[in-house]
């Protein structure tokens, strides 16, 4: 009776901190409920899913991400110390060094040390310890690929990896990313950025040098990308003025016609007229036609101021 009591209160205890983890109040949503409860209907607990000491969880120092926003980190610190940690860490147990290795989730783990948790709720991926690299790189990537907030070389050297040291090919990363293909061969092309180039882009403000400048000096010989980044430098290029630029340097240098000689058109129907632009060029973002229809409001308005 003493250890069936025990192991009561064991359970109670463990059933408080988790509660404490995920919400602040209230039951928890998969509390135990007697059989042929209509709770019962349509659910099932978890596989692989525990609260786990932070002492025994670590960081993956591998994975793509190597920067966090401090302000976003704050943030999101107040935010788990008033409500809990919501969502879990996705982790899986190392069993040579007898700790969980963190998939998917840093960021959620720092604000719950930050917030003083002693326990996080997690999913774990392999209970026997056994998950490829590329397996734990291709989910990381798809994660922070969603969020749209990581440096472009840190995402263009976790491709990199996949390609180089996995052996895939674009259309498999395109394949198991759900990306399309050009985005993976544009992000994979600015590995032929210039060594010291690449420094200054890792190390340099967010959006000093953005991921499409980054394309267009990555189409330009080594020796040319200095000049080309000094004139984006000093002249406040544009990554559309960046791209139109490269080519015409290309072209200049080579007698190679630009790539994407086939043209783009885009129309929009406002009101009693239609829009239409026409891009030189085979890909066009969303980005593209906002640069477009700023300049021509930019241009109308200097018009008026003429007239």
């Amino acid at each position: 009776m003493k250890r069936s009591g025990a192991v009561r209160n064991s359970a109670q205890a463990a059933l408080a901190a988790a509660e404490r983890t995920f919400q602040r109040s209230g039951p928890l949503p998969f509390e135990t409920t007697p059989a042929g409860d209509p709770l019962q209907a349509g659910r099932q607990r978890l596989k692989g899913a525990f609260l786990i000491d932070v002492a025994r969880i670590r960081p993956d120092p591998k994975q793509p991400r190597r920067e966090f926003d401090d302000g976003e980190l704050k943030e999101l610190t107040t935010s788990v110390s008033e409500r809990g940690l919501k969502q879990p860490l996705r982790v899986w147990f190392v069993a040579n060094d007898n700790i969980y290795q963190i998939v998917s989730g840093e960021r959620r783990y720092r604000a719950a040390l930050a917030a003083g948790l002693t326990a996080v709720p997690c999913l774990v991926e392999d209970a026997a310890g056994v998950l490829p690299r590329k397996e734990i790189l291709v989910d990381q990537i798809v994660e922070n690929w969603q969020r749209a907030d990581l440096k472009p070389f840190e995402l263009s050297d976790a491709l990199a990896e996949l390609r180089d040291q996995h052996r895939l090919t674009q259309d498999d990363i395109a394949r198991l990313t759900g990306k399309p293909k050009s985005e993976i061969s544009r992000l994979l092309s600015i590995q032929k950025v210039a060594p010291a180039i690449q420094q200054q882009a890792r190390t340099a403000e967010a959006g000093t040098l953005s991921r499409r400048h980054l394309v267009a000096i990555a189409h330009l010989p080594a020796d040319e990308q200095p000049a080309f980044v000094d004139k984006i430098q000093t002249g406040q290029m544009s990554a559309t003025e960046a791209e139109r630029e490269a080519a015409r340097w290309r072209q200049s240098r080579t007698g190679q016609p630009a790539r994407g000689g086939r043209s783009t058109v885009r129309r929009y129907l406002v009101g009693p007229a239609t829009v239409q632009i026409t891009f030189r060029k085979r890909e066009v973002t969303d980005d593209d036609v906002l640069d477009v229809l700023e300049r021509v409001m930019g241009m109308v308005k200097g018009a008026h101021k003429h007239e």
